[in-house]
């Protein structure tokens, strides 16, 4: 279903703060919120709407907030408190899902519309690093503090786990993935603490059908 077919080797900063500083570049204005507005701790991952004026920040703090510029005189911000341990990244779908992804084993699934609870909860052994969602398909996936990554659906349905083998893929912690899906030979890319960027063939189809 998936194999390993390039390998990049080099390494990238980290970056922390506990502050999301939003610039207008039209008018080269720039506003930061204030303390009511600020996440307790640093912040892991920003992510935004790919039609909306929204933006979905996460942090070490456990919470993940929605920011919403669609109305340009009401810049509201809203928490939320539905995980354990760090969110180490909440990514929009194409529609109305957030996905978040936690150092508490999980990831949820949430629904735009009704975010008071998840529609759905992945529960896995290994803390989750920086998800992402492929657009057509909405399958997200999931890179491990294990050396693993894992493929599941929308409704927290398992689909694969890469590699199937524990001689290749990643030596050390995955800590991002990326769906490439207009590329001719690797529609899936991950990095590691093993300095490694690993692109990989995903036959969706076949692990669509197996479902």
């Amino acid at each position: 279903m998936a194999s390993g077919t390039s390998v990049w080797r080099g390494h990238s900063p980290w970056c922390w703060g506990p502050h999301l500083l939003i610039t207008q570049l039209y008018s080269g204005a720039s506003r930061q919120g204030g303390a009511s507005s600020r996440h307790d701790q640093e912040l892991t991952h920003c992510c935004t709407h790919p039609t909306q004026r929204l933006v979905v920040t996460s942090s070490r703090d456990t919470t993940f907030r929605l920011w919403d510029f669609r109305d340009p005189s009401i810049h509201s911000v809203n928490v939320f408190q539905g995980h354990t341990d760090t969110v180490t990244s909440a990514v929009f779908t194409v529609g109305d899902n957030v996905v978040s992804g936690s150092d508490d084993r999980t990831v949820k699934v949430w629904d735009l519309k009704n975010m008071r609870s998840p529609i759905a909860t992945i529960r896995t052994d290994s803390a989750i690093n920086r998800i992402n969602v492929c657009v057509g398909q909405k399958i997200i996936a999931l890179p491990h503090d294990n050396r693993q990554v894992r493929l599941f659906d929308m409704s927290g349905v398992r689909l694969a786990r890469l590699p199937r083998s524990s001689r290749q893929g990643h030596r050390r912690m995955v800590c991002c993935s990326a769906w490439s899906e207009d590329h001719p030979v690797c529609n899936l890319f991950t990095c590691g603490f093993d300095r490694q960027a690993i692109g990989w063939n995903i036959n969706i189809p076949a692990l669509l059908q197996e479902k």
